[in-house]
């Protein structure tokens, strides 16, 4: 009987796992491939709000964890016939797969158990705890805390009835370098509005597309061909990841009729369908999250109160900057309607503010 177990070993799963340790509670967390692990992601540590996390809870990112260039100077917005929009803001530059496993690894240091290679099938609560199944086996703990992205199991196990609507950002892996500032993350949108759309960056001797590359495939091979991609090129590898998990659930989110707590359960990050409009930064609220469903299961043991209860008005705080972030991203697209150039400004001002959001 473990006090808490963490399923997901991503930045909320290890930053859960290591601050229950610190509370000196019996904490497993479970990651269902083996680490060190890849993960569909830009690998930047993006805005005020995960950089500071990161920093307070973890330290400074070692170099070593960091890749070719160690931080980006900051975007590059393209939107047709306009200028590209600069925005300068530095910030490290990582794969996930060495950036989350020098998370997961404080996590152990701290003292969590780490299993990985396992697949959780589901999780239930029973008579005041929870029991989490991985095929034959069963392990049981107090509380469970669901940080197992946004195809989330343990999200599954809580509210089977939701019906949710995916998209999936696709990305490419290529040899060589594009003549593209190798310093910047390069965001192009060539149907006029900010979504659908595709990025470039380089990572040591790789560069990278990823986003929306099936909707966008003959815009993407014009745009960059400009720049020195024949669209010919095969990848050397290419992979995909479900984002934006919940868009038909802004809604039931925003209201409550989706409720990240069930019993002695709580779901964090993309688990709890928490990702920032516009920027499309998940590691931020992924840690702030992690830190409230910690703090909620500790005030739930010296309280004897439900966790549940204490958890869902902290969380309700992180939504009241989704939904701000939701009408600023339509405020962008309405822009779009007066021109391109219109729409290029208000997207470099919109990134501006979900990256300043503390």
């Amino acid at each position: 009987m473990y006090d808490v177990i963490v399923v997901g070993a991503g930045p909320a799963g290890s930053l859960a796992a290591k601050k229950c340790a610190e509370q000196g509670l019996g904490v497993l967390l479970l990651e269902k491939s083996a680490l060190p692990r890849d993960k569909v992601c830009s690998g930047m540590v993006m805005g005020v709000m995960a950089q500071e996390l990161v920093r307070q809870e973890f330290g400074e990112i070692p170099y070593e964890s960091l890749t070719n260039p160690s931080h980006l100077a900051g975007f590059l917005l393209y939107v047709p016939e306009t200028e590209p929009q600069v925005l300068e803001y530095r910030m490290p530059f990582a794969w996930r797969r060495d950036l989350d496993f020098w998370m997961t690894q404080q996590a152990r240091q701290a003292g969590a158990d780490i299993r990985d290679g396992v697949k959780v099938v589901s999780v239930e609560p029973e008579s005041g705890h929870c029991v989490v199944r991985l095929g034959q086996e069963t392990i049981e703990s107090r509380f469970v805390i669901g940080a197992d992205g946004a195809n989330s199991t343990i999200r599954r196990s809580i509210h089977p009835e939701l019906n949710i609507t995916y998209r999936t950002a696709y990305r490419e892996c290529y040899s060589g370098e594009l003549a593209l500032d190798r310093n910047y993350f390069h965001w192009f949108a060539p149907l006029s509005r900010t979504s659908p759309r595709f990025s470039l960056c380089h990572k040591g001797e790789f560069f990278l597309l990823g986003g929306a590359l099936k909707q966008l495939r003959s815009e993407a091979n014009k745009i960059l061909g400009s720049y020195g991609f024949s669209g010919r090129e095969r990848p050397i590898w290419k992979d995909g990841c479900i984002s934006g998990a919940g868009v038909n659930l802004k809604g039931g989110l925003y209201s409550g009729a989706f409720i990240p707590a069930r019993d002695n359960i709580l779901l964090v990050g993309d688990a709890a369908l928490l990702q920032m409009p516009v920027s499309w930064d998940g590691i931020g609220m992924a840690l702030k999250s992690s830190l409230h469903a910690v703090e909620s299961i500790v005030d739930a043991l010296a309280t004897g109160r439900d966790v549940g209860e204490i958890y869902l008005p902290r969380f309700a705080s992180l939504l009241d900057i989704l939904k701000d972030l939701d009408l600023l991203g339509a405020r962008i697209e309405e822009a779009g309607k007066q021109g391109r150039k219109a729409l290029a400004a208000a997207w470099a001002d919109g990134i501006k503010a979900a990256l300043s959001i503390a």
